[in-house]
């Protein structure tokens, strides 16, 4: 009875209690949400991002944290629509050219887009730095990412230190490598 009473008190807490669990059991089914990443929440700053496998434009596999280890990363979700990572891209190109030798790596994941698109939009974009292709986008579900562009920023260590969801200046981009590097 006790939970009887409690929901009187607080009306509409099992309509949202239920919709919840809902919405947590579609994104599931739909593969939109894994059960691990229901499991261990969002993404956060400190966490170990988690680990996907992608291939480069080359076709070479990628791991993701575990292949970047000792680097600052810059890890980028974008697509070739996005007028913000049309900015951004050269922003990045620039920090890719003063720091690498520092220990930075820029790693651009597209999302969704077929292998050729992605090609020319890079050959256009001069991009030097590494570019993934997430056809299925399971590591962008995996990231949470739900726009683009997101970017996060690994320290050394392959733990999480800054996430932006949105566009990013290349002095906000500058501010954060440096504080790493």
């Amino acid at each position: 009875m006790k939970c009887i009473q409690t929901l009187r008190r607080r009306p509409g807490t099992s309509v949202r209690a239920l919709f919840l669990l809902l919405a947590a059991a579609l994104l599931t089914a739909s593969g939109a949400v894994t059960p691990a990443a229901l499991a261990s929440g969002p993404l956060r700053i400190g966490d170990t991002p988690p680990r996907v496998s992608l291939a480069d434009l080359g076709g070479h596999p990628f791991r993701i944290p575990d292949d970047v280890r000792g680097k600052v990363v810059i890890l980028h979700f974008w697509a070739g629509g996005c007028s913000s990572c049309r900015e951004e891209m050269p922003a990045m190109e620039s920090l890719f050219n003063r720091y690498s030798k520092k220990g930075l790596t820029i790693l651009a994941v597209n999302v969704g887009q077929r292998k050729e698109a992605v090609r020319t939009f890079v050959a256009g974009m001069k991009v030097s730095y590494p570019v993934f292709l997430d056809l299925d986008t399971k590591a962008a579900h995996e990231y949470e990412v739900v726009g683009v562009p997101k970017t996060f920023i690994l320290d050394r260590k392959g733990q999480i230190r800054y996430k932006i969801v949105g566009s990013a200046s290349m002095e906000s981009l500058n501010k954060l490598v440096n504080s790493l590097l």
